[in-house]
């Protein structure tokens, strides 16, 4: 049966005040004069509107009528309310999320993924518009995954609150060149992320100095929470690690010039590596790219990955340093072999 003009006009007030509800419920709420005016329906009309919305619809509202806002005059959405995107952007949301799996973000990722998808539903889409599932099976993420993410996801959210709170932690951390591990106490100022690894700063009060420490090789983390310490004012994280190449700053600046050949020197040019990163194209199609980095430990290892495509060209000690780690693997496969045929015997 079609529906009447009353009940037409019913549906559409109804979406109305839903719609100003989601987009001012982040700023406080709305008032009863904006949906008066919105609607063009009195003050009582409106009260009727929001008892059917909590009765029929099951829509929680924060009300200052009932003593259940903060802001006298506003009213908002309870539970929440859906940022203004559309099933596009949904989806990239989506995306990313996927992206962290497998990561120490894994532990919540599912629930994060339910709740945006229900609330979409809810509100504005249905299952149809998303299409979230069959997306999913059309995309494969070649990520390394850690072997225990919910146990270092455990530990990642201790470490967060121990920011957020200032505290002190006591952490059992596995220290790779001795393979020991070790008690450390530790202030936490803040944390890094690299290629979706994350790396603990602090100040270490075994070492009285700042150090960085690999989340997925903490196997516990105890919070002192009577313990706070004080955030040093004249520290920024973002200054800290300005030169880094990757996570450790050892605090010397060096320039690295580095050159890539012409078969990868069109990727090269496609990503910066770094903020202080240059690059002088040459005429046989190569490039020299130059950098003001700091923790050439990590650099090292990062630019042998480019094998006979990159070549240092200057700190000469970091050329050096590189013709010796090349000599140790040609000598380790030179090894292998040489097992190999004496197990042939």
């Amino acid at each position: 049966m079609p529906k009447s003009q009353s009940e037409k006009g019913k549906v559409l007030r109804l979406s109305i005040i839903f719609d100003m509800l989601n987009r001012k419920s982040p700023y406080g709420g709305v008032t009863i004069a904006e949906l008066k005016e919105k609607c063009g329906v009195g003050e009582r009309q409106i009260y009727r509107y929001f008892d059917y919305i909590e009765n029929e619809l099951k829509v929680g509202l924060v009300r200052p009528e009932k003593n259940s806002s903060k802001r006298e005059g506003l009213y908002r959405l309870d539970a929440g309310y859906l940022p203004s995107i559309s099933p596009q952007k949904a989806t990239i949301i989506f995306l990313s999320l996927l992206q962290q799996k497998g990561s120490a973000l894994t532990g919540s990722l599912n629930d994060i993924k339910d709740t945006l998808v229900s609330t979409l539903f809810k509100y504005k889409y249905s299952p149809d518009t998303l299409q979230l599932e069959k997306i999913q099976d059309r995309i494969h993420l070649v990520e390394d995954d850690l072997a225990n993410p919910g146990d270092v996801g455990n530990n990642f959210a201790k470490l967060i609150d121990a920011i957020k709170d200032s505290c002190r932690v006591k952490i059992w951390y596995f220290v790779s060149h001795s393979c020991q591990e070790t008690e450390r106490v530790v202030e936490p100022y803040g944390l890094i992320c690299k290629r979706q690894n994350w790396y603990l700063l602090g100040k270490c009060m075994k070492r009285n100095d700042i150090r960085v420490f690999r989340v997925d090789q903490i196997s516990c983390v105890f919070p002192y929470l009577t313990e706070k310490f004080i955030y040093p004012r004249e520290f920024s994280l973002k200054d800290y690690m300005a030169n880094s190449w990757g996570v450790f700053n050892d605090g010397e600046v060096r320039q690295v010039r580095v050159r890539f050949n012409k078969s990868v020197a069109h990727r090269v040019k496609n990503i910066i590596y770094h903020p202080s990163q240059q690059i002088k194209e040459l005429p046989d199609g190569s490039v020299v790219v130059s950098f003001e980095i700091c923790g050439l430990a990590e650099f090292r290892t990062w630019v042998i990955q480019w094998g006979d495509t990159a070549e240092v060209l200057e700190p000469q000690s970091l050329r050096e340093e590189i013709r010796a780690m090349a000599a140790s693997i040609a000598g380790l496969y030179d090894k292998q072999n040489s097992t190999s045929d004496n197990d042939k015997i």
